[in-house]
């Protein structure tokens, strides 16, 4: 098993997107699925090296379900067409990401589009600390690894509430979500390097987290 033959299933399941279909290629799912959570212990143990807390995170707490949730997008697909890593998703909100897919794989993190109540804390972390979130995001490895901030997502249109127009952060106050996203081909994915270039951009992206942990 390699990631190529994830791949493959996750094409054919995209392609072949019903409960027939899983029910029929069950064993192909869980032979690819325990592949993945294998790889995932390894993975775990080096990212361990920077930070302590996922020593005792187990492989499967870092995966989310194949299983789309379809209570309030009933026309979405049955099935997923992506396996994923995350390994904060059970500790904390702001969290590093993994991601492949036949359509588009990813590495990256942050906080998407929180809760009101989680923004307004960020905010007010940037408002007291904007100096350090600024160095964070603008820093060499940073920018080098994922080219910045992601400023693709909507942000507000004038200051938020309780702030400045005049704020000297108040493009960071303005966003609704702190992510950072490097693609990664087909390619990549399959290579024995891909654990290497998730590695870096854990470490590189590791200070962003820590500080939007820290605010919420």
């Amino acid at each position: 098993m390699t990631n190529g033959d994830i791949l493959k299933f996750l094409r054919d399941l995209s392609a072949n997107n019903s409960k027939g279909w899983m029910d029929a290629n069950r064993d192909r799912y869980n032979a690819a699925r325990n592949f993945w959570l294998s790889e995932l212990e390894v993975l775990l143990r080096r990212l361990a090296a920077y930070d302590e807390r996922l020593l005792i995170v187990e492989p499967k707490d870092t995966v989310h379900r194949i299983n789309n949730n379809r209570k309030f997008q009933p026309d979405l697909p049955l099935y997923k067409d992506n396996f994923t890593f995350t390994p904060y998703l059970k500790i904390v909100p702001a969290s590093f990401h993994l991601s492949i897919s036949p359509k588009e794989s990813f590495i990256g993190g942050g906080l998407y589009r929180p809760p009101a109540d989680l923004l307004s804390k960020v905010r007010h972390a940037i408002d007291q600390d904007g100096d350090e979130f600024h160095s964070i995001v603008t820093g060499p490895g940073f920018v080098s690894f994922y080219g910045g901030l992601d400023l693709e997502e909507p942000v507000l249109a004038t200051a938020p509430k309780g702030f400045s127009r005049e704020h000297p952060h108040i493009n960071y106050l303005r966003m609704k979500s702190f992510i950072a996203i490097k693609y990664i081909d087909e390619e990549t994915v399959c290579s024995d390097g891909l654990f290497d270039l998730v590695e870096e951009a854990f470490i590189r992206i590791k200070p962003l987290i820590d500080f939007l942990n820290r605010a919420i």
